[in-house]
């Protein structure tokens, strides 16, 4: 049977982009344990860095696809990207919401000149 390359290699890309983001979330849940941070719910803590790390991770995985970035470049990405989870994930917000308010102010100056 043969494999679809079509199919098979975005599967791939997608199983590694989440392995790595698994593997980060790993990192950051022992990093928490190994710096003694008392956890209320230990259970709940893993799961949030789970899903901070994979979203981050995506969110890596897709900007660096839209910029062009080679397989090794974006590999690297995502591995630090998904490992700053949360962080990333405010810092991506806050860009967004800069660039919005840039705009929509620019947009009223315009306004105002006609």
């Amino acid at each position: 049977m043969k494999i679809n390359s079509d199919i098979a290699l975005p599967v791939l890309t997608y199983a590694w982009v989440i392995a790595l983001s698994l593997l980060s979330a790993l990192t950051t849940y022992v990093n928490r344990l190994s710096s003694g941070q008392p956890l209320g719910s230990p259970y709940a803590i893993f799961f949030l860095d789970v899903l901070y790390c994979q979203m981050a991770g995506l969110i890596t995985y897709f900007l660096a696809i839209s910029a062009g970035a080679e397989g090794l470049l974006t590999a690297a990405l995502v591995s630090a990207g998904s490992h700053m989870g949360a962080r990333l994930i405010f810092a991506v917000e806050a860009l967004v919401l800069n660039t919005i308010h840039l705009h929509s102010t620019a947009k009223e100056d315009n306004t105002w000149q006609k």
